[in-house]
């Protein structure tokens, strides 16, 4: 599962505090022995157990890899939940990748590049949880936005507007270039077949 945060930087992270409702968990009965069992002293439904946790633990893992290859400098570390099998051992049966969804201030070309990035870490894994899916949709809709106001900041450039509405002075001096060089075109086309009218004369 990945979690939105809004800083940059995170550095510690809580545990999981969700219930392991919605992932595939086996219970795990609560060990009376102060040592942990050997494989070879397991139960055949024991065994059983410890090879459903294994399978849980590298799933949950991979998922969790998952989120952080795709999502790079934006994501913080993992981290697990875990339960303690019949062998003693500790299985990771739940976990959480925080990644930053704060849209990059005054630069919308960055804010587009960094969602991109968001949405492809919430959806790597091979199941992405509802979690996972909700981040996906956010960042979506940052990045939408963000497209948004660079379309507009485009459109102001072309009008030669600027944010207050004046009309701005270097889109006078483009469009007088424009005019200049598109008129200098015409005379010098109206030169050159004059020229060519006059050699055949």
């Amino acid at each position: 599962m990945i979690s939105a945060v809004s800083a940059p930087v995170v550095q510690s992270f809580p545990p999981p505090s969700r219930s392991l409702a919605g992932r595939e968990t086996v219970p795990v009965e609560a060990q009376t022995k102060s040592s942990a069992q050997s494989p070879g002293q397991l139960t055949d439904a024991e065994k059983e157990q410890v090879a459903k946790l294994k399978k849980i633990d590298q799933e949950v893992r991979a998922h969790e890899q998952a989120h952080k290859n795709a999502g790079g400098q934006f994501t913080g570390s993992a981290s697990f939940g875990f339960v303690v099998g019949p062998d003693g051992r500790r299985y990771a049966v739940s976990g959480e990748v925080p990644i930053d969804v704060a849209p990059v201030e005054g630069d919308p070309r960055a804010t587009i590049a960094k969602m991109q990035v968001v949405v492809a870490a919430a959806l790597a894994p091979a199941k992405p949880s509802g979690q996972d899916r909700q981040v996906a949709a956010q960042a979506a809709t940052m990045r939408a936005e963000a497209q948004a106001e660079l379309a507009q900041e485009f459109q102001a450039e072309l009008t030669g507007e600027n944010d207050d509405g004046a009309e701005n002075p270097n889109s006078l001096n483009i469009s007088a270039l424009a005019a200049y060089e598109a008129g200098s075109a015409s005379e010098n086309s109206k030169n050159i077949s004059g020229n060519i009218l006059d050699f055949f004369s």
